[in-house]
Order: C-alpha cells, then sequence, then structure tokens
C-alpha cells in the first residue's frame, strides 16, 4: 500500500472521528441524549475497526486518535477530559486489536472481542487518569469504585451498540476495498 493511501486513510479516519465527536456529540448533549459518551465511544470505535481493516500497522489507531483528540478540542469549549478519553480508547483499542490478530484473522468474532478489550480497558484507564493524574473533581469523588461502575455501565452499552456497529463497519471496510481495488490501474469496472 502506498504511502498516501495510508496517510489518507488515517487522517480521515481521524477527521471522521473527531467530527462526530463535535457534531453527533453536539445534538446528543442538545437532546439530553443518554449515554451519550458510550455511543461516541462505539461509533469512534466502528471508525477504527474500518480503518484497521483497510490498513493493518500497530499505531495506526493511536495516530487517528491522536487526529480525532486534536480536532475535538478545535471547539470553542475544550475539555481536556474528552481528548484524554478519545486518546486512551484508541491505544487501548491498538494494544488489544494488535494482541488478538483481529485484522489478521477478519473474524467477526475477534474483532468484537479486541473492541470490548480495548472499550473496557480505555474506559478503566481513563477513569484512573482522571483520578490520579488529572485530578478531575468529579472522578476523584467517585474513586476507583465509583470509576469502576462508570466503566461497566458506558462499557456495556457501548458493547451493545457494537453488536451492530462491528458488522456494519467490517461490510463498509470490506466494501472500500472493493472498489479501491476495482478503481486502481489494471483492473476493469464493470457497470
Amino acid at each position: 500500500m502506498k504511502l498516501k493511501l495510508r496517510i489518507l486513510i488515517i487522517a480521515t479516519a481521524g477527521i471522521l472521528w473527531g467530527l462526530s465527536e463535535i457534531f453527533v456529540g453536539d445534538v446528543f448533549y442538545h437532546y439530553h441524549i443518554p449515554m451519550r459518551g458510550a455511543s461516541l465511544t462505539a461509533l469512534g470505535i466502528m471508525i477504527l475497526i474500518i480503518a484497521r481493516l483497510l490498513y493493518n500497522r500497530f499505531g495506526t489507531s493511536i495516530a487517528i486518535g491522536l487526529i480525532a483528540g486534536g480536532l475535538r478540542c478545535l471547539v470553542p469549549k475544550v475539555y481536556i477530559c474528552h481528548m484524554v478519553a478519545i486518546a486512551l480508547e484508541a491505544f487501548a483499542f491498538d494494544v488489544a486489536w494488535s494482541a488478538l490478530r483481529a485484522g489478521k484473522t477478519r473474524s467477526a468474532r475477534r474483532i468484537w472481542l479486541a473492541s470490548l478489550l480495548g472499550i473496557y480497558s480505555g474506559l478503566f484507564t481513563f477513569g484512573l487518569v482522571s483520578i490520579y493524574i488529572f485530578k478531575f473533581g468529579k472522578w476523584v469523588a467517585g474513586g476507583i469504585s465509583g470509576s469502576a461502575v462508570w466503566t461497566l455501565q458506558s462499557g456495556s452499552f457501548s458493547a451493545l451498540l457494537l453488536v451492530g456497529l462491528v458488522p456494519l463497519g467490517m461490510a463498509l471496510a470490506g466494501r472500500l476495498e472493493r472498489s479501491s481495488r476495482a478503481e486502481a490501474p489494471g483492473h476493469e469496472v464493470k457497470i
């Protein structure tokens, strides 16, 4: 795969995730949608799945998360916790995806499991970082047990959403792969 295409995949996925955090998150906030963070996490994980199926290298998800988190910080009301959460989620997903070799097998079961491991470990790590490093007020007040409860609630809601989003992400990645192969030089496009 050419370097330009790899950069395009990473940049596009990061921008899509970042924009979804900004605009979809704003709609969720405006209409008081419950579990909006968990919903945005699941959407971000689906974007990571698509990107990793298109370009399966360790660090890809981390780069995407840093782009998305950085983009999320461009809104007028900056919350550093959003950037930290996005980056940690991407890192945890990248480690889980690579450890389970989800991209090599392309098994929906492994991809979903990697997503679950990434979500739960990313959320809990975010809780710990919020308590012990950034000392965000409500996180410190809730302590480790509050962070664990939040992780289970948000992670489980995200996991339920991923039951539908994993197959959707796999289908979209497959469609993008097929269309890019059809447009490659030397291939005829049949209409």
